[in-house]
């Protein structure tokens, strides 16, 4: 009877590990999208190898009670032993679902959180792209401006206005309106 409440005890120690380990991991990937996947892989194979750890722990506790007992305790631990196995598989079992529920979601939330913060980013630079396009326009107009009010202010000769218009260039771009 004693050995078959140090199995319970033992399998209850393990899973309010398992449960532990489980908090921990949820706590520790509110981390980046990248991050969450890779500790995600490596939780669950910790996971699993935590699980495959305790069925073994669990196994060597059942056998060992079953070496100790009589005939009598061999029926009853067979009993319990199924019992544990099954009760055991059904809450590693629930676990794995919830740890895989809880990993989706989080994938999905990050996953939305990039989205928006793209979109975001993207309207971000939409608009610094009007603004710079809308400057170079000005910057073009002064120019523009410029040479055809030296042009028209005079009248002259097709040399003397190719030497004006380059003059006129060459100004603007040392007033810096070509930056």
């Amino acid at each position: 009877m004693t050995t078959e409440l140090a199995i319970i005890i033992g399998l209850a120690a393990s899973l309010l590990y398992l449960f532990w380990e489980y908090i921990k991991l949820h706590r520790s990937q509110k981390g980046n999208l990248k991050v969450t996947r890779q500790s995600n892989e490596a939780v669950r194979k910790k996971t699993l190898q935590i699980l495959d750890e305790a069925r073994e722990e669990a196994n060597k506790i059942l056998k060992n009670a079953r070496i100790q007992a009589s005939a009598h305790q061999e029926k009853i631990s067979t009993k319990i032993d199924t019992a544990l196995n099954l009760v055991a598989q059904r809450e590693i079992n629930d676990f794995k679902k919830a740890l895989e529920t809880e990993t989706i979601n989080i994938e999905k939330t990050v996953g939305e959180k990039i989205a928006t913060r793209y979109e975001e980013v993207r309207k971000e630079i939409e608009e610094y792209k009007a603004k710079q396009i809308a400057a170079s326009d000005q910057k073009i107009n002064k120019v523009l401006a410029g040479v055809l009010q030296k042009l028209l202010s005079k009248t002259i000769n097709v040399d003397e206005h190719q030497k004006l218009v380059i003059k006129a260039l060459e100004e603007a771009k040392q007033d810096g309106l070509f930056n």
